[in-house]
């Protein structure tokens, strides 16, 4: 019967590495996701007036 007590012991570190991971995971996008001036999601496209006024 000693197996079965080591069983249940085995999954209780990989649990806690999980909701420990997703813990961390949570608080990293709370902590980035309110900068609204971070420029990291913006891409520059010109616009079509500008490309057809060198004509």
């Amino acid at each position: 019967m000693t197996y079965s007590e080591e069983k249940s012991a085995g999954l209780a570190v990989p649990l806690i590495a999980i909701l420990l991971a997703i813990a961390t995971i949570l608080a990293t996008l709370v902590a980035t996701g309110g900068r609204e001036s971070s420029a990291a999601g913006r891409v520059w496209v010109p616009l079509a007036q500008e490309q057809g006024a060198g004509k």
